[in-house]
């Protein structure tokens, strides 16, 4: 096969068509026409055609991660189903997330960890909300489990939140304080220990 002639796209200035022996075979970015050296005459086997548009899908699919990676932190399953209905083939998928993982880019553990310290201490959550935000974004239990056996004092935190929460509720009976404070902490995520803890409640109460 011959290369025939190369077209900038009309919608894409920075993507060339590609026609082989007069008809259009595939698009490249022109970074990729200009490195590979392409041009008309240029002559193709099946196999260099194959190879290079995976180089060029895979290409894409690495810089369209690392957009994704420039707005947040992601997990392998957020940046797996982000890939995916991106339209990239999961071998595609898997290459790149392969050299994500090389370059320290994507990292479940890093990540969880990461999560956790800012969910404690930045959006003041407790330990079971931080969990079960880990498990919806995919993290396993015993990557999530060792996060939070690192995770700042949230004892601390409750206490915190409490002691503010009567600053603003002074006025309230004591019990109905009480119940409303522990309601506060629970939708936050605490658990009943640290609660009754943070509120010096005893076991009975």
């Amino acid at each position: 096969m011959r290369i025939t002639r190369l077209e900038p796209q009309r919608r894409s200035k920075r993507r060339v068509s590609v026609f082989l022996d007069g008809a259009y075979s595939f698009s490249l970015d022109e970074k990729t026409v200009s490195r590979l050296g392409l041009a008309p005459g240029t002559e193709l086997t099946e196999a260099d055609v194959e190879r290079i548009v995976r180089d060029e899908q895979l290409s894409r699919a690495k810089e369209y991660a690392a957009l994704l990676l420039s707005y947040r932190a992601r997990t392998e399953k957020e940046m797996s189903e982000r890939l995916a209905r991106k339209g990239f083939t999961p071998d595609l998928v898997e290459a790149a997330m392969a050299r994500l993982r090389e370059l320290r880019l994507l990292d479940d553990e890093q990540y969880a960890r990461d999560f956790t310290r800012d969910r404690v201490t930045i959006g003041r959550k407790g330990r079971w909300n931080v969990r079960a935000e880990l498990v919806k974004r995919g993290i396993e239990r015993g990557t999530i489990e060792a996060a939070l056996d690192d995770a700042p004092d949230e004892l601390a935190v409750a206490r915190d939140l409490a002691a503010k929460y009567r600053g603003r509720h002074a006025r309230l009976e004591p019990d109905v304080l009480r119940r409303r404070l522990y309601a506060m902490l629970a939708r936050r995520g605490f658990t009943p220990d640290v609660i009754r803890q943070a509120l010096d409640l005893s076991e009975e109460d």
